[in-house]
């Protein structure tokens, strides 16, 4: 497991230049209103996951008045220690690197140091929409299986080039076609990654859900997809006739 032991951060959100050092233990960090606790905790999580916990973009980490932010972290891992750093600039370059090493993919580092976020939003994930609980999936199987990762990388890029496709008003059926057999090739993975995933956590939420309603109630945890049915490119080519007039 990695354990952090000291961060720097600079020019991210409110944060002009700390230097903070860790014990291996439990650590509490206090302070008022609008002093930076919250925007520390999204800078170790940005170190782990290469982008903020409360935003999508990366135009709301930049201190006011900034063109870049950097981060830099020290972690024991397992017998020695790793340093990671992160630069970020308003241009849309972001440079990784592990013990002055860079990355070749940014998104080779996702999982190296797993993290877990928790905060009062997260009631959303039982009382709000499935796109927060999907979220929450592809953010913990992201960091634990790569080939997840890739696949919905390659899932939202080909989303994004069919949807453009769409837009385009003259639509090559054939070029769509191809498009969705490869888009339900990764849905797949993604959607057999999401249920055995679901199959997992249930008996665990259960066990302590029990615990917290002293066996007065229980719940369980099922993951429900479209794709139960049958594979995306058959769904896909049953609503073409729709996206073809769109």
């Amino acid at each position: 497991m990695a354990v952090l032991r000291k961060i720097v951060v600079q020019d991210f959100r409110n944060i002009s230049l700390a230097e903070l050092s860790f014990s291996s233990n439990v650590n509490c960090i206090s302070g008022g209103n609008g002093e930076g606790k919250t925007n520390l905790m999204d800078a170790i999580y940005y170190l782990s996951m290469t982008k903020s916990s409360f935003s999508s973009s990366d135009r709301y980490c930049f201190r006011h008045g900034t063109d870049s932010f950097s981060l830099s972290g020290t972690y024991r891992m397992k017998d020695i220690d790793s340093r990671f750093s992160i630069r970020v600039t308003s241009g849309g370059e972001k440079k990784l690197r592990k013990d002055e090493k860079l990355y070749g993919r940014v998104s080779d580092h996702v999982g190296e140091i797993p993290i877990v976020m928790v905060s009062p939003s997260d009631i959303a994930l039982v009382s709000d929409s499935g796109e927060d609980r999907r979220r929450f999936l592809n953010l913990v199987l992201s960091q634990m299986d790569p080939e997840y990762l890739s696949a919905m990388q390659q899932y939202n890029k080909l989303l994004a080039q069919r949807n453009q496709l769409l837009k385009n008003g003259t639509v090559d059926i054939s070029l769509l076609e191809i498009m969705d057999e490869s888009l339900s090739y990764h849905a797949d993975k993604i959607y057999v990654t999401r249920k055995a995933f679901a199959e997992k956590l249930s008996p665990v939420a259960s066990g302590y859900y029990g615990l917290l309603s002293g066996g007065r109630e229980q719940v369980r945890v099922a993951y429900r997809s479209d794709l139960s049915s049958g594979p995306l490119s058959e769904l896909l080519a049953s609503n073409r006739p729709k996206d073809a007039v769109l």
